[in-house]
This record gives structure tokens, sequence and C-alpha cells, in this order.
């Protein structure tokens, strides 16, 4: 009698192995060694025996046995489950067996003959694979209770280390060059590619010394995972780690992203393309480009009423007319700062408008979890496939983690908000000095992106500028006569200016206020008036009811 001597180590569990390959081994060469039993062939290998087809040394090994069939052929191996697992290679064994190709199994501690009962077989075999299946389970488990505990059940994705307790600390190293990322490409000025560049030069590598490029900087910037936000098969869960940016810098990224990958490249660029129109016929200017270099502008003519188009503007000076626009919003400096600083002193402690927005999302959640009540109810009834139950509560269940995600982010808010309002107000009067210097410089994109943000359009007639239409906020600011006295602002017609210029919500961001204006955003939402019964109040912004700060334009500031 021959014997072959099989000996199996999952790679998916090293650390809790209870004896390496080559312990298996040698306490099967002394077995075979005390019972006198010749060994042929010895086959090891490093896999899973959960998954048939898995094992190329098994595989092999039950080849050799179809070739020498005809022979005396016995196995030796630790135990049973080394052999398989699975009910396939389970089978397969178990056939041989009773063919006679397989003479006996010999383990450390028991024999199975061909004569046995085929049934001590199959439930130790049964018992390998249940082994799997529970296990299967209970990791399964661990994990999702990890995960609702706030916990990261993998390798910490790249700008975290794990720290070797369960827990995951900030990769101090890597976490500033993510942060970048988000910052850099939330301006709307570079490109995944550009950035992947940038980065390399300044030091972001792999642990290799290798460049990340454009795939995992896009990969990077989809990841909710560093605003504090796990996603697991598809299904979101809040994280107990610190977030690297805030839930409101990764939703803007995305509406970036979303913007970017829905836009048709431009094979030409013009820096005012879509922004000067005709001021005879209405017309939107048009853009070509000639000998190579000269860039002019001209009227479509498509009314077919004008003869502007007649007339073509080279771009320099197109710019030297565009540059007239910062004289309408420019604001003194030194008098911006000084109602700045006057209304900071002002600034209260409470905020009712974050209060009514916390209770608001609260009400949200409720809502939604009895939804999901409901959703579980109907599918106990019977009423509802597994399918269909399935769908609609992952997406509730991401909604609800949204919501809180909201909540968690307006609680740190609450004390600060007053002051980050006040400040994104003053960048909004800054902003003009600051893109008068930029615009000047010309650097590639600049001027595209201040026109844009500024005006909705800009009128010519006979190569002059002959109307600026503004975007809201800076409509309002254009509007002041004399740009270094803010006494000058008037409350138009309304008769009682008791409070002039209260500031109210603006509509559309019920959670954070003043958002469309961050000038990191760069694209402005109009303000939009209250259909109040009293529309004498040209300034008034929808929403902040009861707010205790002044705009930094209220006359009191100079007092």
């Amino acid at each position: 009698m021959k014997y072959i001597l099989y000996c199996r180590k999952s790679s998916e569990d090293k650390g809790k192995q209870i004896l390496s390959l080559e312990s298996q081994i040698n306490e099967m060469k002394k077995l075979a060694s005390n019972l006198d039993l010749e060994i042929v062939k010895i086959y090891t290998e490093s896999k899973s025996a959960k998954k048939p087809d898995n094992r190329p040394i098994f595989t092999e090994m039950i080849k050799y046995i179809k070739r020498h069939k005809k022979e005396n052929l016995g196995i030796l191996c630790w135990k049973i489950d080394r052999l398989s697992r699975n009910p396939i290679d389970s089978a397969i064994i178990q056939w041989f067996l009773q063919q006679d190709k397989i003479k006996i199994i010999q383990t450390i501690d028991r024999q199975y003959l061909p004569s046995d009962n085929v049934l001590l077989f199959n439930v130790e075999s049964g018992m390998a694979n249940q082994y799997i299946l529970d296990l299967s389970k209970n990791v399964k488990r661990g994990i999702l209770t990890k995960l609702e505990k706030g916990g990261w059940p993998n390798l910490a994705p790249l700008g975290y280390l794990n720290d070797g307790k369960g827990g995951m600390i900030i990769d101090k190293e890597r976490a500033g060059y993510i942060k970048k990322i988000f910052t850099l490409y939330n301006s709307g000025n570079m490109s995944v590619k550009e950035i992947a560049d940038i980065l390399f030069k300044q030091g972001f590598r792999s642990r290799g010394g290798n460049k990340y490029h454009k795939s995992k900087i896009h990969k990077i910037l989809s990841n909710s995972f560093y605003c504090g936000i796990m996603v697991k098969n598809e299904k979101k869960y809040l994280g107990n780690y610190k977030p690297l940016i805030s839930k409101k810098l990764f939703d803007s990224v995305q509406n970036v992203l979303n913007k970017k990958a829905h836009t048709k490249k431009q094979k030409l660029y013009f820096t005012y393309r879509g922004v000067l129109k005709c001021d005879t016929c209405g017309c939107v200017l048009t853009a070509t480009k000639k000998k190579g270099k000269h860039i002019y502008y001209y009227c479509t003519n498509g009314k077919g009423k004008c003869d502007e188009h007649k007339t073509y503007l080279k771009e320099k000076d197109v710019s030297k007319e565009m540059a007239k626009m910062f004289d309408n919003v420019v604001i003194n400096e030194r008098l911006v700062e000084m109602c700045y600083q006057a209304n900071k002193k002002k600034l209260g402690k409470t905020d009712e408008y974050l209060e009514q927005a916390k209770q608001s999302i609260q009400n949200s959640i409720i809502k939604a979890e009895s939804r999901q009540g409901r959703l579980l109810n109907l599918y106990l009834d019977s009423n509802l496939t597994k399918e269909v139950y399935d769908q609609k509560n992952i997406k509730l269940n991401n909604e609800i983690i949204q919501l809180k995600k909201d909540l968690d982010e307006l609680k740190q808010q609450k004390n600060q908000n007053n002051e980050i309002t006040l400040e994104r107000i003053k960048n909004i009067f800054l902003y003009p000095i600051k893109a008068k210097k930029e615009f000047k410089e010309r650097k590639n994109g600049k001027q595209e992106i201040i026109v844009k943000t500024l005006l909705w359009n800009a009128q010519l007639k006979n190569k002059k500028i002959a109307n600026l239409s503004f975007k809201e906020p800076y409509l309002r600011l254009s509007k002041i006569k004399n740009k270094s006295d803010f006494s000058s602002v008037r409350r138009g017609r309304d008769s009682n200016p008791r409070d002039p210029l209260r500031p109210n919500t603006l509509a559309g961001c019920p959670f954070q206020p003043l958002r469309h204006l961050s000038i990191l955003n760069i694209h402005f939402t109009p303000l939009r008036r209250d259909r109040d019964s009293n529309p004498g109040n040209p300034l008034r912004l929808n929403g902040f009811q009861d707010r205790p700060i002044q705009p930094l334009w209220h006359p009191s500031t100079l007092m």
C-alpha cells in the first residue's frame, strides 16, 4: 500500500491555524513511521477549501489518483476537513473511496475504508462544510455590528491608519494631501490629472514611492468616507472617526464632478464665451481665432436686422471694457473692515434659526424611520417582495444617515454660525477687490471665472460696454452710488425705515445659511424676494426672520 500525504492550510486565516504546513508534515510522517506506511507523494498548499476548483494542488492530486487507479493508493491527512470543506470536493473523495480508487484515508485519529458506512463520512464532511457556512455568517454579523457602531472593518483608506486595536487614526503624513485634493478640485479650476501632477511634485506618493494617478484621485473625490459617511454594499453608515473634510465640501465636490462629467469639451477656449451680448439686437456674441493666436468677438446677427456683426472686437479690447465693471461693485476696503468689526461685537449667542433647522432635521429623521417601520410591516405581511423591500430599505437607511450627518454638522455650527455668516458677508464685499487685481493679471481661466461670478451678461454697442447685468448680491452693490459712504444706501420705496435692510434666510438653503454666497463655490444662486404683502424692501432676503445681526452695509455700523 502506497500513501499520498496531503497537507493544507487556509490562506485566509494565517494567524489562527492549529498547525502549520511543516507541523502537519512532521506529525503525519511520525504517524506513517509508527504504522509502517510508505509515503510516495507529498502535496502541500495554502488555499481555502470552502469553494470547489480553488485548489490547484488538490486538483493535481486527483489527477494523479486517476492516472494510478490500478495501484493501491491511500491518502494521509491531518483531519478530513483538510481534504475538503465543500460538498463538491467531498463527493469526489467519497466517490473515489467507494470505487476503490482510494483504498484508505488515514487521519491522525482514525481510518476511512470503502467498506465503512458512508453515513459517517458524509456526517464528518458535512460538519466541515457547515463550519464554513457558520464562519461566513459570523464574520458577516461581526462586520455589520462594527459598521453599525461606526467602525470600519477593512483596511483604512488613504489618509487614515489602522491603530491595531480595531480602530483608525489620521495619517498625519497624508491627511493634508487628501484635504488639498478636495479643496483644489472644489475650486473648479483644475482637472483631476492636474491635481495628481501638482501633488506628486509636492511629495504625495504611495508607500513604494510611486505616483497616484488620476484614477486614484477621482476615487478619493468620490469617497464619502472622508466626510464621515461609510458605504458598504451600497448601504451608508455613520463613522465614529474624525472626518478629514466637512460634508458641505464633499457635496460641493460631487456637484463639480457631475458638472464636468456632463460637460462637452470645447475644442477652442474663449474667455468671454456666452457672456457678451449685442445691445442692438440682443443676440449673443460669438468668437473666432485668426492666424492661430488673435481672438475676435462679433455679433451673430441671428435675427438678421443688426449691423453690429460687421464689427469685430479684439479680445484685449473686450478685456479693457470688462475691467470697468469693477467700478460698480468695489467698496472701500477700510469701510468694509470697520463695518465687520462693529457687527462682530453685536453678535448674539442665540440662534433661533439653527434651532428651527435642527428641529426640522430631527422631524425628517423621525418621518424616515417611521416609513422604514411601515415598510417592514408591509414586507412581514407579504405585501412586498424581498427584492423591493431591500431596495426601499437601503434607500431609506441612506436618507437617515445623510440626515444624521447634517444634524451633527448643524450642532457643531450652532455656537459659531453667526460669526461664520458675518465672515461670508464680509468676503462678498471683499471679493470684487481681490478679483480686480486677479483680472488685471490675466492668468489662464481667472478672467472667465471672475466675469461669470459677477455677471449674467454684458451688452456691447459700438465696441463699448452699454450695460452690465450683475448677479446677486453684486447687483445690490452696483446700485450704491457713493462706494465710500454706506449711508448713501437707501431702502427704496419703503416708507418705514425703522429696520433697514434686515436680512432673512436664503430660500433653498434650509440648513446651511449663505452657503451659496461662499466665494469658494464661485457659483451664486440669485437671491429671491419674499412674497411679502409689502414689497418695498428691495434688499430683504428670505428666511432669517429674527436674526440678531445686521448686514455690513447697515448705516448704524458707522455710528
